[in-house]
């Protein structure tokens, strides 16, 4: 009886510790983030039914939630990729803009910015300068992989998108486009990955001239008019579609290059990079957890210049739902479906044209910033003496020059003044200075709250201006429709909405209505890789992670 006794025990006991086991979702062999830059929340819902492969089985098969956006304001491309990388905000990875203002040098930084980084090009061109992610105050995901001997590929056209992903920590290929090639730096390896040199070598860009952007579909498929309002394309090609990727005459030139990156040919070459990866480097196929990160930047430079409702928007996601569709087959076939986890998501959205807006009846419109200086300076030149008291701006962030914030501040009545006189101007719904923003941060006002999330006090400007909505800020270039046909870069929804999409090893599909936000990315794939990353402030999406 009591041998039958024991018996049970011990079988219930196995069953149970082996039910246990089983519970526990796999650790993945490799991590995967795909990032699309500047791709809008509601692109899903009004491009989506014409995907078929990569982007189709993402929002079919994967945990996607519905209600991801971006708490801050800073809505820009190295913001984005910050917050994704390190899992945190702004007031702790330090990174506020593209570029800003440095106090201490009295200069104007880039995000990527480093004296010692040196380029190291993939292809027979002479070193210039590399750049780093020195500027990140926080660790990455790709970091945490790195630091146990996990290798770590990232690979976009934008320096910025690369590095922010990559981090500073090991990185056997972090790649961008520059110089008309494939380029590194030596903040991440001394040399080209050889697998990589030789897919660079194999399929040159220069391949790609004389090719023509064409519709992937019917034009009747397409919404909106192909000939928007406002849209501002580049000199060589027309409003409509096709475009060709090379001057009307002549061989590859500065122009040739910059048209291949706004167009599916870049996607596509992204694309072969990460293959290659994949096979040469034999990624997520060894004992350890292996990174992978792709930043697609085409939708980007084609919807600053022909808008969100643009033929060639839509066209750009159907061609990259080709691209994503190969990649995801591949990584179902070299790792193994079970064996890896995917997160897909953008660093921002963007603007509808201010006149295409305003065409619809909305209140919108272009801030020539140039204004904003002149008048900023007319006024401190009353207290000060004529001169050039404003030090630059970038994008909401105002600098001025030395140690005369510190001078206007002290006297309330100038502040107030600079303030109302900038807030009446028109498009522009407030201005705050870098002394009340960390008060916002308990706000009842959206907006408000926004902006104390994009705040960090060394790097963030003296005035923080808000546009209002549909309004955008704009360098004055003296054309027909000043700076970029729309951009982004507030804290409104159609910047801030973005997708958030989980697929493969410890995921449950389905449709997530809690808010997330995209720095929830890295703690999320970072419990799954069994790594740490204790600075993320992004929660865990734990609802979508198999019990």
């Amino acid at each position: 009886m009591r041998a039958s006794v024991l018996l049970i025990c011990a079988t219930f006991s196995v069953s149970l510790l082996s039910g246990l086991a089983a519970a526990q979702p796999v650790k993945p062999s490799l991590v995967v983030v795909i990032v699309v830059d500047q791709m809008r929340r509601d692109y899903i819902q009004d491009y989506g039914p014409k995907w078929t492969k990569g982007l189709r089985r993402l929002v079919d098969e994967g945990a996607w939630f519905t209600n991801a956006a971006y708490p801050y304001t800073t809505t820009l491309t190295c913001a984005g990729h910050s917050t994704i990388g390190t899992g945190t905000l702004p007031p702790t990875h330090g990174i506020i803009s593209n570029g800003w203002w440095d106090r201490a040098t009295q200069s104007v930084v880039s995000c990527t910015s480093d004296s010692e980084g040196r380029e190291v090009p993939y292809g027979q061109r002479p070193a210039t300068t590399g750049g780093s992610a020195r500027m990140l105050q926080a660790p990455t995901l790709a970091a945490a992989i790195g630091q146990p001997g996990g290798r770590v590929v990232v690979l976009s056209l934008k320096r910025a998108s690369a590095a922010m992903l990559a981090g500073q920590g090991r990185g056997d290929a972090v790649l961008w486009f520059q110089g008309g090639g494939w380029s590194s730096s030596t903040a991440w390896a001394a040399a080209p990955e050889k697998s990589l040199l030789r897919s660079a070598a194999n399929a040159p860009i220069e391949a790609d001239f004389g090719q023509q952007w064409t519709r992937l579909g019917k034009k009747s498929d397409y919404k909106f008019d192909d000939k928007g309002l406002g849209e501002k394309p580049p000199p060589e090609w027309d409003v409509e579609m096709p475009h060709a990727l090379k001057q009307r005459d002549g061989q590859p030139t500065t122009f040739f290059y910059s048209a291949w990156q706004e167009s599916p040919y870049a996607d596509a070459a992204l694309g072969r990079l990460a293959s290659d990866a994949i096979d040469g480097m034999k990624l997520g196929q060894g004992a350890t957890t292996d990174f992978l990160a792709v930043s697609f930047s085409a939708l980007d430079i084609v919807g600053h210049d022909f808008g969100p409702r643009s033929h060639e928007v839509q066209d750009i996601l159907l061609h990259l739902d080709g691209v994503v569709g190969k990649l995801i087959e591949q990584l179902d076939k070299r790792v193994g479906r079970d064996k890896y986890v995917l997160a897909f998501t953008a660093d921002h959205g963007v603007a509808v044209i201010p006149e295409q807006a305003s065409a619809g009846g909305l209140d919108a419109g272009r801030i020539k910033m140039d204004e904003v200086v002149a008048l900023v300076d007319k006024l401190a030149s009353a207290k000060f003496g004529l001169g050039r008291w404003v030090a630059n701006e970038f994008y909401s962030e105002f600098y001025f020059r030395g140690a005369v914030f510190e001078k206007i501040a002290a006297d309330a009545e100038l502040l107030a003044t600079i303030k109302t006189s900038v807030a009446a101007l028109p498009g522009i719904a407030r201005v705050y200075d870098r002394t009340e923003v960390p008060g916002l941060a308990t706000s009842e006002d959206p907006i408000a709250r926004a902006t104390a999330a994009g705040f960090f006090p060394a790097r963030s400007g003296d005035l923080i201006i808000v546009p209002k909505p549909n309004w955008i800020f704009v360098s004055d270039d003296k054309g027909i429709i000043p700076g970029n046909s729309t951009t982004h870069g507030t804290g409104y929804a159609y910047d801030t909405q973005v997708p958030l999409i989980l697929l493969g090893a410890g995921i449950t599909a389905g449709h997530y209505e809690a808010a997330a936000t995209p720095a929830d990315i890295a703690p999320t794939l970072a419990k799954l890789a069994g790594v740490a990353l204790p600075t993320a402030t992004g929660r865990l999406l734990d609802e979508a992670l198999k019990k």
